[in-house]
């Protein structure tokens, strides 16, 4: 898989088909499970209401695909949909015990099973998945919810050194882990750990909407914005500087958690931040130029439909990469998201800051992806690990860098760690009375 094919995997399969009469009505309601291709497993939904089947693939951003040809026959049900050119089909046989599903689909000549659950099953299944939770469980109240996360400290008194860490973007858990993919990589677990052992505590958190920090409203969900997940970061920092064993306070933020990061610093008096793989231009331009290298006619739709979201203009375009990647009624996170430049912010941030990315990053694959280096100023340090991909981990060529995303038992580069442990033990303590 080339580091191109690798950067666009959640974007490249898209909704091509029309809906057609059904012969049969599935029951309503709505179901979620996985299925296997192979080695290839991913989390599938299904979708019933107003007689119409609905089928949604996370890990593919394929939401919402209306099944066709759905009936009923010998006991069990029988439906397809469109993903991009080719079709999948299914067979799905009702338990006679529960309200689940097992079954079977086809798709490019290849065969596979799945299973289907009442409900939403991706937490469930990443909850059983989860690595050992060493450390504090600990809590914080916001406006919206609680947010729940894991507070981890060397042993001994103290105090420490500390570093709030941040997820990336999507569902993604404090452990660096997506609720789209049913691999787990445990990439920020295994740096809550290591920097641990270097002498250095970590608070983690999954962001709210996710994991444990799910909250029983989920409409609220839809309203968050980008802003809101930057008070969280804010929040959790005023909590840490309440702790007693805190001697120096940063955050680090990973991807999209790298401008939250940025921006937290802001608001929160804090020793140092760290970057880790965040990209340096604003979100709009960074879906557009991603867009482009797939389609240029799409790119440009998208680009205008970027300007409408920026003016509060929602409307969908008829454009099926452009509606997917922007679904009606998710606009208002991306709207708050697309006002921040992060190198501008990077440039006036008064925070000493480590600006660090691996140079075989498959997400930051032109150097316009990266954090322009002009006119900062003499407290931010840039560093390019070398031979490192987005999800910290040694990759020396396209396998590794997809492994990196579904193997947890892959290390975290050693380079990127000595850099980050060396910096944030020399930013020293810091008197917060």
């Amino acid at each position: 898989m080339t580091r191109l094919a690798l950067l666009f995997t959640t974007i490249l399969v898209l909704l091509l088909g029309c809906t057609s009469p059904s012969e049969a009505h599935f029951p309503d309601g709505s179901w979620e499970g996985i299925a296997s291709l192979d080695d290839t497993q991913f989390f599938i939904s299904l979708r019933s209401e107003q007689q119409q089947l609905f089928v949604s693939i996370g890990e593919m951003l394929a939401a919402d695909m209306i099944a066709e040809h759905v009936q009923f026959k010998k006991n069990a049900w029988t439906f397809s949909v469109h993903l991009g050119t080719d079709t999948m089909q299914f067979v799905l046989t009702p338990h006679e015990t529960d309200e689940s599903f097992s079954g079977k689909l086809l798709y490019q000549s290849r065969s596979g099973k799945l299973v289907l659950y009442p409900g939403r099953y991706a937490p469930i299944h990443r909850k059983l998945e989860q690595p050992e939770r060493t450390g504090e469980e600990v809590s914080l109240e916001t406006p919206r919810g609680t947010l729940q996360g894991t507070y981890v400290r060397p042993e001994g008194n103290g105090p420490f050194p500390t570093v709030l860490i941040i997820a990336g973007s999507g569902p993604t858990d404090r452990d660096g882990n997506s609720e789209l993919i049913v691999s787990s990589n445990d990439n920020l677990w295994h740096l809550a750990h290591q920097l641990k052992d270097a002498g250095i505590a970590s608070l983690r958190y999954d962001k709210f909407g996710v994991g444990e920090s799910m909250p029983e409203d989920l409409s609220l969900i839809q309203m968050t914005t980008f802003d809101d997940y930057v008070e969280d970061a804010v929040l959790w920092s005023r909590f840490l500087l309440q702790q007693d064993r805190v001697s120096s306070l940063g955050v680090l933020g990973h991807s999209e958690g790298s401008l939250i990061a940025l921006l937290t610093a802001r608001q929160v008096d804090l020793d140092f931040v760290v970057s880790v793989a965040g990209n340096g231009d604003p979100i709009d331009n960074q879906m557009v130029k991603q867009v482009s290298r797939i389609n240029e006619e799409a790119a440009e739709i998208l680009r205008q439909r970027l300007d409408q979201v920026k003016h509060a203009q929602y409307t969908l375009t008829g454009n099926l990469l452009v509606d997917s990647l922007i679904p009606l009624g998710h606009e208002a996170y991306l709207e708050s998201w697309m006002q921040y430049d992060p190198s501008a912010i990077l440039r006036t941030t008064d925070t000493p800051t480590l600006v660090i990315w691996g140079d075989r990053d498959e997400r930051l694959v032109n150097e316009d992806d990266l954090f322009s280096q002009q006119h900062m100023p003499d407290h931010i340090t840039f560093i390019e690990i070398q031979d490192m991909g987005h999800m910290l981990r040694k990759a020396t060529s396209d396998a590794d860098l997809e492994r990196s995303y579904r193997d947890r038992t892959m290390e975290l580069h050693p380079e990127f760690l000595h850099q980050v442990i060396t910096y944030i033990l020399q930013e020293g303590p810091h008197d917060y009375e």
